[in-house]
């Protein structure tokens, strides 16, 4: 009888493990096929930007460009800014200064190519402050290992807004730093051996720019002046090359519409959420955008007006700022079959002497670029 029990009992553990699988949605494709349209008015005379795309399954962002809309700008005084493609799923239109006044509300309509025609809510222009100051404490900030830190340079801005200004502000930083690959190219094979007099330092030299990812959003509304201190940007530590050898940050400060606001709040919310999947997904947020041929058809993104100032910061030789990164290089031995062992397809193959043996290096040793930067300096460079 204790036998007849114990089968029973581990029948039922077999046949209760059996039928736990993991639960994969279903998600109609059609659902995945959503417009989302992006940009915004600055205060600045020149091209502003609209950009039409699709969405994609969040386990596979990808920009997806829609071609052949017709994208217009208006007014709250029916004045028309039409737009035209210049790059995939983007569109610019040129406005001089005298159509970018504070209290001025601007909307976009886009007319895709099935004829839907999408369109946002009217978005005021505010009036924003200069850039008051941005500045650093050297201190332990994150690293890229959860829970543990490093000395690094956490950066604030302040915020002084005394006057008739927007309570609701947006900063966005475009970081740009000056990296070295670890070699010039001298010695390479490819078939034949070959040195390089002088060595070839074209490629030893890169510098790489983008956007930081964070959102970084304040409201003065709660307080009882429009001043905000100390306010924490981005960090950044010594483990990266961004302070190897030259660091700038382009800071733009944008004025906000209470509603552009609680978009971009949402937003920071969202993308520093550490849940999964089904706890908040981005899809889940609402823009200002509404298709007027097909209501029941969502449209992401959101639209808005801003008043923006830049200005842009460097830095290089952080006192108290210790750095320790890696170079990027890969090097390797002679394999004991030697250069039989390459095929041509990874021709060239470069390599250096130390002061003993011989070193085999890889690309990324001789060539920045693989690392993402361009050998091109940028105009504003200082060093």
């Amino acid at each position: 009888m204790q036998r007849i029990k114990n089968s029973v009992f581990v029948f039922s553990m077999l046949l209760l493990f059996a039928c736990i699988k993991s639960y994969d949605p279903v998600i109609n494709s059609d659902a995945l096929k959503k417009y989302v349209v992006s940009g915004r008015i600055t205060d600045t005379e020149g091209w502003q930007t609209i950009e039409v795309s699709l969405s994609s399954p969040i386990g596979a962002p990808d920009f997806i460009p829609v071609e052949g809309c017709q994208v217009t700008i208006v007014n709250d005084q029916g004045k028309v800014f039409p737009t035209f493609a210049y790059d995939q799923g983007q569109y610019k239109a040129w406005m001089f200064r005298n159509d970018l006044v504070p209290g001025t509300s601007f909307q976009v309509k886009v007319i895709t190519p099935e004829g839907d025609l999408l369109q946002s809510g009217f978005e005021m222009l505010n009036r924003g402050p200069n850039l008051d100051s941005v500045y650093y404490h050297i201190k332990e900030v994150p690293s890229s290992t959860p829970g543990v830190t490093s000395i690094g340079m956490q950066f604030y801005v302040d915020l002084v807004a005394v006057g008739d200004y927007s309570r609701y502000y947006k900063w966005e930083i475009t970081e740009t730093w000056e990296y070295h690959a670890a070699h010039a190219v001298e010695y390479y094979y490819d078939g034949t051996f070959h040195q390089v007099k002088p060595p070839d330092s074209t490629n030893k030299i890169c510098w790489y720019t983008g956007l930081v990812k964070n959102v970084f959003t304040v409201s003065t509304k709660s307080l009882s002046q429009n001043i905000y201190r100390q306010f924490p940007l981005h960090t950044v530590d010594g483990h990266t090359s961004r302070m190897g050898i030259g660091y700038s940050m382009l800071v733009r400060q944008l004025a906000l519409s209470e509603k552009a606001y609680n978009y971009w709040e949402q937003m920071r919310i969202n993308s520093n959420n550490p849940g999964g999947l089904y706890e908040q997904q981005p899809l889940a947020i609402k823009g200002n955008l509404i298709n007027v041929t097909h209501p029941e058809k969502e449209v992401l993104g959101y639209f808005y007006a801003v008043s923006e100032v830049t200005r842009r910061y460097f830095y290089k030789n952080i006192p108290g700022l210790p750095l320790d990164f890696p170079d990027g290089c890969g090097e390797s031995q002679l394999g004991r079959f030697g250069w039989k062992e390459f095929f041509k397809y990874e021709y060239p193959i470069y390599y250096y002497f130390p002061p003993v043996g011989l070193r085999i290096l890889d690309v990324y040793c001789v060539d920045c670029r693989k690392a993402g930067g361009l050998t091109q300096k940028p105009d504003f460079w200082p060093y």
